[in-house]
């Protein structure tokens, strides 16, 4: 399957828009990069504890 069968649906979004065959490639690409960061960062947040509580200053404001 290659980059425009795979991201049709989001093609699809910029249909009113005219775009050379460079622009339309560099756009699938960078769609297919985050696609791909997503993934990792998925996988990285499974393993990872995430802070629940809210965090508190290191140092208070002086009510002064």
């Amino acid at each position: 399957m290659d980059l425009k069968e795979k991201h049709e649906h989001r093609l699809a979004l910029l249909s009113a828009v005219e775009l050379s065959q460079e622009e339309l490639n560099a756009i699938l690409n960078e769609i297919d990069d985050m696609e791909r960061v997503v993934a990792e960062l998925e996988e990285f947040a499974k393993d990872t504890p995430w802070i629940s509580l809210q965090a508190q200053p290191a140092f208070p404001k002086d009510d002064r």
